[in-house]
């Protein structure tokens, strides 16, 4: 029985990093409200730290290990049939285009918002986010060690890193002094209800995935069992989640201190759920 780990906590990182910052990227694309200069502030802000998280997750990815030459070694040994590889790339393509934006929305004038470049770099970057926000979603399961081979683990990393970074832009925007509408909670609570189902179904889908896959959901459970239900069920998707309806149910109340409070339940969670999925979770029997 082989209880090593596979990868150590730069992956994690990346993983966590990496998919808060996409998720910023993307609810900035979809979910910004107001024109013009109304939107420039949470722009500005959301693409920069879109830019450092991801910056950082990829740093962590490319020197796999503490191989001093990781970085060249990822770009000069690049295997086309590694998802780790591909995501390398992806993560790298995308830095050069949010860091291109950042340079418009910053260094050029006259609603660069409305410019057709600015629309086909952002449109650039949307897709380069979505195919990074997949990868991180794909690379455990396609190496399919243990519990890793559970259908549900895509999804599952996807729906957490939305429902982080959409939280973290929401928090963001609250500090540049917008009013928040009521938009904001409602996806927060759907994200919220995403992952809470998600989280809830995932030991359902493990026996599909194989004996080996069932050992070590319970081991996990053994191990990491409060981890996983008190802080990335509890913590990241329930309070999120309870939250969200009370600022429904109350809009004077969504105010600073209850978006950075859902915020924070958010991102805690999503490093609790790939924290224990990352690393209880890829025991192998062997």
């Amino acid at each position: 029985m082989d209880y090593s780990s596979l990868w150590d906590v730069r992956i994690l990182l990346d993983l966590f990093l990496g998919g808060v910052g996409i998720g910023i990227f993307l609810f900035l694309a979809f979910g910004v409200w107001g024109k013009g200069e109304e939107r420039l502030p949470i722009l500005k802000a959301g693409s920069i730290a879109s830019l450092v998280l991801v910056g950082l997750g990829a740093l962590c990815l490319v020197s796999e290990l503490g191989r001093p030459f990781g970085i060249m070694s990822t770009v000069t040994g690049f295997n086309a049939t590694s998802i780790t590889s591909w995501g390398g790339m992806l993560q790298m393509a995308f830095l050069l285009i949010d860091a291109a934006l950042c340079v418009m929305l910053f260094a050029l004038k006259d609603n660069v918002q409305g410019s057709v470049a600015f629309k086909i770099v952002g449109a650039v970057g949307v897709g380069l986010a979505s195919l990074v926000l997949v990868y991180h979603g794909l690379v455990l399961n396609s190496v399919g060690r243990g519990l890793w081979a559970d259908a549900l683990i895509t999804p599952l990393f996807m729906a957490s890193s939305l429902l982080a970074g959409g939280a973290a832009a929401i928090a963001i925007d609250r500090f540049t002094g917008s009013i928040l509408p009521a938009g904001t909670a409602r996806f927060l609570a759907a994200a919220s209800i995403a992952v809470a189902v998600l989280m809830l179904a995932f030991g359902f889908t493990v026996a599909p995935a194989g004996a080996d896959a069932v050992y070590c959901y319970n081991i996990m459970m053994q191990q990491s069992g409060m981890v996983w239900w008190l802080c990335a069920l509890g913590v990241g998707a329930i309070a999120p989640l309870a939250l969200s309806v009370i600022a429904l149910a109350k809009p004077s109340v969504w105010n600073t201190s209850l978006v950075v409070a859902t915020a924070v339940c958010a991102v805690a969670g999503s490093f609790a759920l790939k924290f224990v999925l990352t690393s209880t979770a890829q025991i192998f029997i062997g």
